[in-house]
């Protein structure tokens, strides 16, 4: 079974109560670990502070935040995040660095993304679902 590492586009949801996610996630979690990366810690922050309910969304965040585990971003993930650019940039399939950031985590510790961003399944060896469709 895999362990799981949460996108940004899945927290959002998560957090802004997509029911069918939250159940999927609560039957998973008896077998299965989920994650999010540092990069993902940083573009939730900024979702709550570019929002207009700021208080509410950074309340939400931290009870989120209290209960899932954070990848650092280390040595190890950017010498990956390297790797995951060159390879793209020889295919012609760029893909955005924070995303590119948030595959080396995953690839690194071999993690399955949760995503709805189809980018990621153009990176080798990395194992992607996702669970809004």
């Amino acid at each position: 079974m895999p362990d799981y590492l949460l996108d940004t586009n899945h927290v959002i949801h998560l957090l802004n109560g997509l029911e069918n996610l939250r159940q999927r996630i609560q039957v998973a979690e008896d077998t299965q670990r989920f994650s999010i990366s540092m990069t993902v810690l940083g573009e939730l922050y900024y979702a709550v502070y570019a929002s207009q309910r700021r208080e509410e969304n950074l309340q939400a965040l931290q009870a989120f935040l209290a209960d899932i585990a954070i990848w650092p971003y280390n040595e190890a993930a950017a010498e990956e995040f390297g790797h995951i650019l060159a390879e793209q940039k020889v295919k012609g399939r760029p893909i955005p660095p924070m995303d590119a950031q948030i595959a080396a985590v995953a690839r690194l510790h071999s993690l399955t993304i949760l995503t709805a961003d189809h980018h990621f399944q153009f990176i080798d060896r990395l194992t992607i679902e996702n669970w809004l469709i």
